[in-house]
């Protein structure tokens, strides 16, 4: 129980942290020192949230169920970053880091989907 509320914390710290960087009301308007030591952690963050915690599954349920989440999570991704390529092409200025982040997400699905089938 406490590793659900551990997740959920970081995540909930992840968003905070995110939505402050972003600003998207225009609320507050930091220094420059202010931003980039929130940038640093934030981005410090995402790193240790997306590469350093790990669930553990301890029987095949638990794997499956680590399994959806994944899927749905690519899946969100995908649909995030497709009509977000679609609202910039409307407007005749595509941001390139959200082509390559699409084009990562698919290639590097598609790769080690066919590493697992026929290396493994």
């Amino acid at each position: 129980m406490t590793n659900k509320f551990f997740h959920l914390g970081i995540a909930l710290i992840l968003v905070i942290l995110l939505v402050l960087l972003s600003d998207p009301f225009m609320i507050w308007m930091p220094a420059g020192i202010h931003l980039m030591v929130l940038l640093v952690v934030s981005v410090a963050m995402c790193f240790w949230v997306g590469l350093i915690v790990q669930e553990r599954s301890h029987d095949e349920r638990e794997t499956l169920h680590k399994m959806l989440a994944g899927r749905v999570a690519y899946l969100s991704g995908v649909v995030v970053l497709t009509v977000a390529l679609v609202f910039q092409g409307l407007n005749h200025s595509i941001d390139p880091w959200i082509i390559l982040a699409l084009v990562v997400m698919v290639v590097s699905k598609l790769t080690s989907r066919l590493y697992s089938e026929y290396c493994l």
